[in-house]
């Protein structure tokens, strides 16, 4: 069952023929969300404005795959393709670069079908029907165009049995709807001061203790490597950061990023660090395997 308004489906009951474009929500694993459509104007639909490429000369071209819709529990897929070569941007880097710094890991597609109204091309008001949302679980690049592939939301009922096993390391995931914490409050901006290297280098107004970002992540936000996003596996007071994997480049000094601790999933870190002890959700009390013969 798809919701549509009572004006759409009285249209469609007319018999009525319908010029029809579709609308696409892009959101961020960031939250940065962004409008388009494959229409050759905007559109303003429900209160949103969905821009297009010729009014955006930084936006790229947008076309989609064939959506198959069934009965049932199968894990719908579509290709979301972005075309525009270099010249199409987002966070002021080229949209292949952005995807080859993992810029779209974690982003989430909705697609929506807008059939235009009485009074022709543009016109809205009979609203739009929401016909594909999903996960994109994997991204190809070219100079000129990346493929976004893209799976429905039900693939997250994709999901091991028992649901959680039985260990002395938490459960959760750090700052997941069970942890609680708000990752966005833990958040810091900052900026490369010295050091710029592609494994590391020294931020500027980072005044937390020692080992406090380790494990957290570190997302460029500004430079070459805008989009890119990496595990943390150092931190010292003054801050130096090291980073797990290599960037995809150098970054320069001045680029800026966000960076977010992360957790080590003890109970002692729970409650010391992020006074969160009351939603621990692992055995830190249970024997170890050689003592429970």
């Amino acid at each position: 069952m798809r919701a549509a308004s009572g004006a759409l489906i009285s249209a469609l009951n007319s018999g009525a023929t319908f010029l029809v474009a579709n609308c696409y929500t892009l959101t961020l694993r960031g939250g940065a969300i962004y409008r388009w459509t494959s229409c050759d104007m905007s559109l303003t639909v429900n209160g949103n404005l969905f821009t297009c490429a010729s009014d955006n000369g930084t936006q790229p071209l947008i076309s989609r795959g064939n959506i198959r819709h069934t009965r049932g529990t199968e894990v719908q897929t579509c290709d979301i393709t972005l075309s525009g070569g270099q010249s199409a941007r987002i966070s002021g880097v080229s949209v292949p670069l952005f995807a080859h710094n993992g810029g779209f890991d974690g982003a989430q597609i909705l697609v929506e079908w807008v059939p235009m109204g009485p009074a022709g091309w543009g016109d809205t008001s009979l609203g739009s029907v929401v016909i594909f949302q999903g996960n994109v679980a994997g991204v190809s690049p070219t100079t000129s165009t990346v493929v976004l592939t893209v799976k429905g939301l039900n693939e997250l009922l994709n999901r091991p049995m028992p649901r959680t096993v039985i260990q002395a390391a938490c459960a959760n995931a750090f700052g997941d709807v069970n942890c609680g914490k708000s990752l966005a409050g833990l958040t810091a901006a900052s900026s490369i001061s010295s050091g710029a290297s592609a494994t590391g280098f020294t931020a500027s107004g980072l005044a937390q203790a020692t080992g406090y970002f380790n494990l957290g992540t570190l997302t460029m936000t500004s430079g070459a490597c805008s989009g890119a996003t990496r595990a943390i596996s150092g931190f010292t007071s003054g801050g130096i950061i090291t980073l797990v994997t290599p960037l995809p480049a150098t970054p320069s000094n001045g680029d800026t990023f966000t960076i977010t601790p992360g957790c080590d999933k003890q109970f002692t870190t729970c409650g010391t660090k992020y006074a969160n002890s009351t939603a621990y959700r692992g055995c830190p009390w249970v024997p170890a395997p050689e003592t429970t013969r």
